[in-house]
């Protein structure tokens, strides 16, 4: 019996063997304005993107400076624009003023992350959602639903784009 049985999955594994077959990169979509299509980017640039998260939680400003690339361009969701590490830094410090001026918390949850690429491009964007709940019980929101995406190379952002989207009590 146990020989009939090695017998049977030595079949099976050379059997289901295909050495002649050649993968195709799996992807979906399209970019207006490229011949590239959307695939699963890295989980290596999720990784960058967690230890960034963690640093900006933690109002680690010289740590979060190393994610930053120097020519980076960061779009917040109020239309600021900050070019480079410093600049993104010293918006953020603005920010947590003006919400902690607020009586809210500077806190949030990181809802979700994925990473996807771009066949014919550089590097990851990496898609997160962060929900900010206002802890001021005299606000009028609820929450504020926060959508980013960095593009990451070689371990940096290069661009960051961020959108927001409210929600009242």
């Amino acid at each position: 019996m146990k020989k009939y049985f090695l017998i049977v999955i030595t079949f099976f594994m050379f059997s289901c063997s295909d050495t002649d077959h050649v993968c195709e990169i799996q992807s979906n979509g399209f970019i207006d304005g490229m011949d590239g299509q959307v695939m699963m980017g890295s989980q290596s640039a999720v990784e960058v993107f967690k230890e960034m998260d963690k640093a900006w939680a933690a109002l680690d400003y010289d740590k979060l400076k190393t994610f930053v690339a120097d020519g980076a361009v960061m779009k917040f969701a109020d239309g600021e624009v900050a070019n480079g590490p410093d600049e993104f830094v010293e918006q953020i410090k603005r920010e947590v003023v003006e919400i902690e001026e607020k009586g809210n918390d500077f806190k949030w949850n990181t809802d979700y992350a994925f990473s996807l690429a771009v066949t014919t491009g550089e590097g990851d964007w990496v898609n997160a959602q962060f929900t900010s709940t206002h802890t001021n019980p005299d606000s009028e929101l609820e929450a504020e639903v926060f959508y980013e995406f960095y593009h990451i190379i070689d371990g940096k952002v290069q661009e960051w784009n961020q959108f927001k989207r409210t929600e009242l009590k």
